[in-house]
């Protein structure tokens, strides 16, 4: 009994001090790792829309971006969509005519060697220049401009429709804003 006693004494001691090496580390890492996020959402500001310098939000979801002279170069707007094994968050840039300069994928969990192909530049570059109107895989669609990554189509078809969609609502969003102050 005193045995017992003993092992649960010292596995309690080893639980605690694990329990607390872990909220320490916990506490230390969680500034790091958001400031980290920013930095590389900052970062990808100007991949997705490179002709833009500097950038003004807009709201919690698209920023505008201007040239050196205070002109607007275009907008980028973030994604979510749920891709196969999890989020997808991403940044697209677009245009004044809403056509696609850049896109940035920033977080994702796809399967690693098949989804997450997502994020090499030759699955990327095909949306560069198209218009939403174009921005379909072709297999769903016959005016559709996107090839599909083999064995990944769950992922292919989350990021384009992700950014099929976002970039509709945000011209909606425009429109709506114009005809009110217009």
């Amino acid at each position: 009994m005193k045995e017992i006693i003993k092992i649960s004494v010292y596995l309690s001691m080893i639980c605690i001090i694990a329990g607390i090496s872990l909220s320490i580390t916990n506490y230390f890492t969680t500034k790091k790792i958001v400031l980290q996020k920013i930095k590389s959402e900052e970062a990808g500001l100007k991949e997705v829309l490179p002709n833009a310098f500097r950038f003004e939000s807009m709201d919690s979801s698209s920023k505008k971006g201007f040239d050196q002279s205070g002109n607007i170069t275009g907008y980028v707007l973030k994604i979510r969509a749920t891709g196969y094994s999890g989020e997808i968050v991403a940044l697209v840039g677009i245009d004044r005519d809403f056509k696609i300069m850049g896109v940035k994928i920033l977080t994702q969990n796809e399967t690693p060697g098949l989804g997450a192909k997502i994020i090499e530049k030759n699955f990327l570059a095909q949306f560069i220049g198209k218009p939403s109107e174009k921005i379909f895989l072709k297999m769903d669609n016959k005016d559709g401009e996107i090839d599909a990554i083999t064995s990944a189509t769950i992922s292919s078809r989350a990021i384009t429709n992700g950014i099929r969609r976002i970039i509709d609502e945000f011209k909606e969003k425009l429109e709506r804003v114009y005809k009110r102050n217009y």
